[in-house]
């Protein structure tokens, strides 16, 4: 009976070890975003705040983005153990969604529309990477809400989204990891343009 007893305490404590990482992993290797940053509104690199342009001396861009992050081993045990190129993680994939404090988020009328894109870095383990991606693309700045904001340049509006980045990866023998997600705010409006001098 004590046996009994002792089996099931010991199979109480495996089940309550497990986390919602190794629950999204077959990987011995997890992903841990370090920052997430853009351009400021001078269009200078390295902003935890993204200034949006709509329209620039008219012309429509990209607004990129760099993720810094880092492959550690799930089992901490093994943070200054390890070196097998089996747990790098090549990140693959890394999906942008958009949401507004306010709560309303209707892809297409009140944010833009979500998208996916295919990347392809390696970040070896218990090492970091920067990894720049699109944040904001020229497309959604063709289409509402932003394109909107074209009209209204007098009225200084400015529509504050908050960008969700969700990264994905596999490590070296294929296994996929957990998927981590990390935020970044992104002002967008018609932002007045910088005058071009002639010689």
């Amino acid at each position: 009976m004590k046996l009994k007893i002792l089996g099931l305490i010991i199979a109480v404590l495996l089940l309550g070890s497990c986390t919602a990482v190794e629950d999204d992993s077959t990987s011995g290797s997890r992903l841990q975003i370090m920052s997430l940053t853009g351009n400021d509104i001078e269009g200078k690199a390295g902003s935890t705040t993204v200034f949006s342009d709509v329209i620039t001396n008219n012309s429509i861009f990209d607004d990129p983005g760099v993720a810094e992050i880092e492959a550690l081993p799930l089992d901490p045990s093994l943070q200054t153990a390890t070196d097998s190129p089996y747990m790098d993680v090549l990140v693959d994939q890394i999906d942008v969604e958009f949401r507004r404090t306010d709560g309303r988020n209707i892809e297409g009328v009140d944010v833009p529309v979500r998208f996916t894109q295919p990347v392809s870095m390696l970040v070896p383990i218990l090492k970091s990477s920067e990894i720049p991606f699109v944040l904001v693309r020229h497309v959604a700045k063709l289409e509402a809400p932003l394109f909107q904001l074209r009209a209204i340049p007098s009225q200084e509006v400015v529509l504050q989204l908050v960008a969700v980045v969700t990264i994905h990866g596999k490590d070296g023998a294929g296994n996929r990891v957990a998927p981590v997600t990390g935020y970044i705010s992104v002002w967008c409006a018609d932002f007045a343009d910088t005058e071009e001098t002639t010689t």
